[in-house]
């Protein structure tokens, strides 16, 4: 088969990296894999990826020049050019046109080459706070492209508002990178971890709060945070910034914690805490998007979202319960042996396939 993959960007994020294993995959499987994308050779230079990447350039100094500076940086309008350039842009030969964002459904759509597809990683009106994008994001649920969720929970969210019943492709895990490892640490503090972005709903403001309530109660605890860029919300708990770890870097500080935090609001399927549970690190998770893997009090704990006092008192209870700690260092593992990236690509093979036929 002949596969293109339409993307608005190929930088380090969750999302990209789950498309760029599946490319992996299927090319290992023989088929011939493009991701057409906005950007340049080094966005992807930090991933192994296989596929040819064609990309679309647009000229910044054009958009300042037609919106204004501010809303050029800003992305705050509505990216007409850079749905028609990618469209344009979708090799004409392939058998399957894959919409991986909002934006590119459209773009995948107006293209009218291959079979269109719509690989959805979330409920992405979520990600817009101006009407006519979120707006404009809802539009494309309606397009006639084959979905594809990529949890239960994106699936029953589709199913619930739109209707139509999707298939699930949970995304895999790298189990010769993501494993338990011995780790010797500096000091006795017991360590909380979590991942660190400024998109308020990913819940750093949450998880703050969370460890100062905290660490009003314990003095033994050490916080550390990691991401590629250092959110700027103000803090009043001292916490030690990771910037941008490798795999191995950040597997063996998921084996060196005590806890591992995801405060998110919403998520669809979210990476870090599923690493962290393969590296053996005890996991406390906020639900919407964790329910194939997370399962509470059996291999991690689960609080509700926007609410510190709970996620205080549950990393309160975790730190002070020994026992159930090594449950989940247990259980955590186990879970994830159900996650293989040749699963993900299999399925995602057979509905090629099967669109084909």
């Amino acid at each position: 088969m002949k596969i293109n993959y339409t993307m608005f960007g190929t930088g380090s994020t969750g999302g990209v990296r789950v498309l760029f294993e599946i490319a992996n995959g299927l090319i290992d499987r023989g088929h011939e894999v493009t991701i057409t994308g906005l950007g340049n050779e080094k966005d992807h230079q930090w991933f192994p990826l296989k596929a040819r990447v064609n990309y679309v350039r647009i000229l910044f100094i054009k958009k300042a020049m037609r919106y204004g500076v501010r809303k050029a940086l800003n992305f705050k309008i509505v990216p007409y050019e850079e749905i028609e350039l990618l469209s344009e842009a979708i090799p004409s030969n392939c058998d399957i046109n894959v919409a991986t964002f909002c934006f590119t459904a459209f773009s995948v759509f107006a293209s009218d080459k291959g079979i269109p597809f719509y690989h959805m990683q979330h409920y992405e009106p979520l990600f817009f706070d101006d009407p006519y994008l979120k707006k404009m994001a809802e539009e494309t649920y309606y397009l006639p492209l084959k979905k594809i969720a990529n949890s239960t929970w994106l699936k029953n969210l589709m199913k619930e508002k739109y209707g139509y019943d999707l298939p699930v492709v949970n995304p895999g895990i790298d189990l010769n990178v993501f494993y338990p490892r011995e780790v010797e640490r500096e000091t006795n503090k017991m360590r909380v971890m979590c991942f660190g972005k400024q998109a308020i709903w990913k819940g750093f403001p949450e998880a703050l709060k969370a460890m100062e309530l905290v660490m009003k109660k314990r003095n033994d605890i050490e916080f550390v945070v990691y991401g590629a860029k250092q959110p700027s919300y103000k803090s009043y708990v001292q916490y030690t910034f990771i910037r941008s770890p490798s795999d191995d870097e950040l597997a063996k500080l998921y084996s060196s914690a005590d806890i591992v935090i995801c405060p998110s609001w919403y998520e669809s399927f979210p990476l870090y805490p599923q690493e962290a549970m393969a590296c053996g690190a005890p996991v406390v998770t906020t639900r919407y998007g964790t329910e194939d893997y997370a399962f509470h009090e059996k291999n991690c704990l689960v609080v509700p979202p926007k609410d510190p006092k709970a996620l205080a008192d549950t990393i309160l209870r975790l730190l002070d319960d020994e026992n159930l700690r090594e449950k989940f260092r247990k259980e955590g593992p186990k879970t994830m042996k159900q996650f293989t990236w040749d699963k993900t690509v299999n399925k995602i093979e057979k509905l090629f396939e099967k669109a084909l036929k």
